[in-house]
């Protein structure tokens, strides 16, 4: 559900040029690289047999991301800035939902289009970058949480790392590509159950809870790839 802004039209050849040609491109160099997912039972059940739930990553390994599991058609929220536009053409093209809105603007509707797609059963994966659009990095924001409790599915912390990546240094998140035919590692953290309401305090212990365990499987992936992300 891509919300069409107004741009003109030198704008729009700009994004289709460059998400096509380079999701392309990405999509080649992708697919020449080893995964080895560590998490068989969470495989079997979500990936395999389908079962609905909501996934929450760092904003540094989205591109990935976006491409491996693209194919379970996810849900994924992304903000209304120009660069949110590239990354929603990118979803749209690995065939995922982009939802339009962020932390800090449109969110509150975004997350309810979110909410009535799962309930509806229109997609049975929803996602979005934990930390995202802006950081601070490796910081959750409550976004995903109140999702999990809002559908009453499980929560679950993904992660991904490699033996050989690019790392983009100027960018805020230190977005990582794996570099052709890495062997990268996936994970997912436990599984995080919420009740449908929590206080504030509870809210923050969730947001707490979500963010401590992304980081400990970024820590472990990263150490069994061999991985160093810069200072």
């Amino acid at each position: 559900m891509r919300q069409e802004q107004r741009y003109s039209l030198g704008q729009r050849l700009l994004f289709w040029l460059s998400t096509n040609l380079a999701g392309r491109l990405l999509g080649l160099l992708m697919r020449t690289c080893r995964v080895e997912i560590l998490s068989p039972r969470e495989e079997q059940l979500y990936l395999k047999e389908g079962h609905p739930a909501i996934a929450a990553t760092w904003h540094r390994g989205a591109i990935f991301f976006l491409y491996f599991f693209g194919h379970l058609r996810p849900a994924i929220m992304v903000s209304r800035s120009k660069d949110g536009e590239f990354l929603a053409r990118f979803i749209e093209h690995y065939g995922g939902v982009p939802v339009r809105g962020s932390s800090s603007k449109g969110g509150g509707l975004a997350l309810k289009t979110m909410v009535d797609m799962v309930k509806s059963g229109q997609v049975r994966f929803a996602a979005t970058v934990a930390d995202g659009p802006r950081g601070p990095r490796y910081q959750a924001k409550p976004g995903m949480v109140l999702l999990a409790m809002q559908t009453g599915l499980p929560l679950l912390p993904i992660m991904w790392s490699a033996d050989r990546a690019w790392v983009l240094k100027k960018t805020w998140d230190h977005t990582i590509i794996p570099k052709p035919f890495a062997k990268v590692k996936l994970a997912c953290g436990r599984e995080l159950f919420y009740p449908q309401h929590l206080d504030k305090a509870g809210l923050e212990a969730a947001r707490q809870e979500l963010e401590r365990e992304l980081n400990r499987l970024k820590d472990e992936l990263d150490g069994l790839c061999g991985f160093q992300e810069p200072a």
